[in-house]
């Protein structure tokens, strides 16, 4: 993995070209500092200005891609022209098309069902809550106190065992939280191809360069998919654990940075 600001004197031609640009991006983590709580996550006026800015320029599509619903995706970041998939993939919409994955939609009465079971085994856990998203759920340890870590992931391990045993879920250890999804075939990368068909140049979508930029377990899914387009992935962190990822960048205050440089270029090339 190379630092992404060291080689974008390199790759910077080939992005601000006047190839269309699909520029993906997770939300917590990547846009926004990871918070205590999900409700303290806001979008920085400075970050939505940017992403205005690139929504508005020709060629380009920004879609936003989180473990977040759909609806909470779009409050927070309220941004026109940009394209939104929540729950990982699960539901999406852009260009006056939408998706919502049927399978995932089916499994919600058996999710719901965990959900109860999880909140009441859970609730003698200092700081542990169950984020009912509808089509997955996000078991939040974060607040929990490190005496307690432990316990809490047995008590996660018992409700969900007999699921897992009949591969009737798909779990990811994210950061500070347990992501459950149906076991679906469909993910952030299967995302990115939905928007490159419904959100991008339509006619030709194989000629947009994809970007994707993520810090977590479940944007491993979507570094493959980029790699194997061509495209750029970035992890958002230290470089300190394996990932998928060609490059990376320290923290969402240098994402902000890089947007604002990407904005500036390609306006510059495209208005000289």
């Amino acid at each position: 993995m190379k630092s992404l600001r060291a080689r974008w004197p390199s790759l910077q031609g080939g992005v601000v070209s006047g190839k269309p640009l699909l520029l993906c991006l997770d939300y917590d983590g990547t846009l926004v500092p990871l918070a205590d709580h999900p409700s303290q996550a806001r979008l920085p006026a400075s970050t939505r200005n940017v992403l205005k800015q690139l929504a508005g320029q020709a060629g380009v599509v920004v879609a936003l891609i989180s473990g977040r619903t759909l609806r909470d995706l779009r409050r927070l970041v309220a941004v026109t022209g940009v394209s939104y998939a929540g729950n990982h993939g699960l539901e999406a919409e852009g260009n006056r098309v939408q998706y919502r994955n049927p399978a995932a939609e089916a499994n919600r009465p058996r999710l719901k069902q965990i959900a109860r079971a999880l909140t009441a085994a859970l609730r003698p856990v200092e700081g542990a809550w169950v984020e009912d998203k509808g089509l997955t759920l996000s078991i939040h340890w974060r607040a929990v106190p490190r005496s307690a870590q432990r316990r809490f992931h047995r008590l996660v391990g018992q409700v969900l065992a007999p699921d897992l045993a009949h591969g009737a879920l798909r779990v990811t250890q994210d950061q500070r939280a347990v992501e459950i999804r149906p076991p679906v075939d469909w993910d952030k990368g299967r995302a990115i191809g939905w928007f490159l068909e419904h959100a991008s140049d339509r006619q030709h979508p194989a000629r947009a360069r994809l970007i994707y930029l993520g810090d977590d377990r479940t944007d491993e899914d979507a570094f493959r998919a980029v790699n194997r387009l061509g495209g750029i992935s970035v992890f958002v962190g230290r470089p300190v654990r394996r990932t998928a990822a060609a490059y990376w960048l320290k923290d969402p205050d240098a994402v902000r940075a890089w947007l604002a440089g990407l904005s500036d270029a390609r306006r510059r090339a495209h208005h000289p």
